[in-house]
Parts: structure tokens; sequence; C-alpha cells
């Protein structure tokens, strides 16, 4: 673990770095964009993309394969996050008495949940729309504006949302191999 002290101190100051540049001003946009419910007309629009393109049956198809993708994806965070148990910056001792506290949350920090979903379904819609799509790149606003969202809340280090990222894109590439075999048959 003495190997790992390094790193997250690094991690502790970059996240005190990035979340001393909030304001008060900015404090509800950073929650509204937070909120997972916020985001549902997103996933409505990328139905109507891959409907656009592939049908009813097979939009629908797709948008089954990114709901269990999701499932997956939680359940994997959760596992991960209740072995690790790294505390959130909110409740670390180490770092809260330096950050403003403007949500609350109790269970662990690492792996961030919001960033390994929200990159699970970006990775996943980007890669059955891009072809079809000059500007489906830009389906990963939504992922990096949420990532950044939970890091200005301090509701998570660097390394989780990093970590999610990659988990979120390791989960999503497997998705999209059986998507891609039985759905898209690319």
């Amino acid at each position: 673990m003495k190997l790992l002290n390094p790193i997250i101190n690094y991690d502790k100051q970059l996240l005190l770095f990035l979340h001393s540049k909030g304001s008060v001003f900015w404090d509800s946009f950073w929650i509204f964009i937070t909120n997972p419910f916020h985001w549902i007309p997103l996933f409505f629009i990328l139905f109507f993309f891959g409907f656009k393109v592939y049908g009813l049956k097979k939009s629908f198809l797709i948008s089954l394969f990114t709901a269990v993708s999701v499932a997956f994806s939680l359940l994997i965070v959760n596992l991960i996050k209740n072995n690790v148990q790294r505390l959130r910056p909110l409740n670390d001792v180490s770092v809260n008495e330096s950050i403003r506290t403007i949500i609350e949350a109790h269970d662990f920090s690492f792996v961030s949940g919001h960033s390994t979903v929200s990159f699970t379904i970006a990775f996943l819609s980007f890669w059955v729309l891009k072809k079809h799509f000059k500007f489906a790149f830009l389906i990963f606003l939504f992922p990096l504006l949420f990532a950044y969202s939970r890091l200005y809340l301090a509701a998570h280090y660097p390394l989780d949302i990093l970590f999610g990222m990659l988990l979120g894109f390791c989960i999503a590439l497997f998705f999209y191999k059986v998507l891609s075999k039985f759905v898209l048959k690319t």
C-alpha cells in the first residue's frame, strides 16, 4: 500500500485544485448535471437516431442491450466499491476540511458509478452510430460533463473518475461485440 501513497496523495491534491475552481454561482448547474434523471431526454434522442438507422426492432434491441450493459456496470461498480471501500472526498478527513460541502453521499468512492455508466452508454452509442452520423463523437460531452460534476461536487477523486471511464469502455466494448454479432451483424 505504501507504493500507492504518492499516487493517492497526488489524486487528493488534484481534486483539491479542481474543486477550488468552483463557486456558489455554478453549484446549482453542477447539481443539475450530476442528477441522472436529467439526462433521460438524451436517451430518447439516442433511441431516435438508432430508430432512423436501424428501424424499430433493432433500435429496441440496441436499447435493451444498452440497459443490460448499464445494469451490469452498476453491478460491477458496487462490487468494486464494497471491496475497495475508498471514502468519498466529502467523508475523507484528510481533505474534507478543505472543500465546500455541496451534496451528501455516504457510500464509497472508488470506482465512480456515474463515470462508469455514462461512459458505457457513450461508447456503446458512439460505436453503434458513428458510421451513420458525422457528429456522433458529441455523445462524449454527456459523460465528460457528468464525470466533471462528480469532481466539482467532491463526490469522487480524479482516479475514481478515470477508472470509471476505463471500466465503462471495457464494458461497452464487450457489449458492442455481442451486439455486433447478434443484432448489428457487422
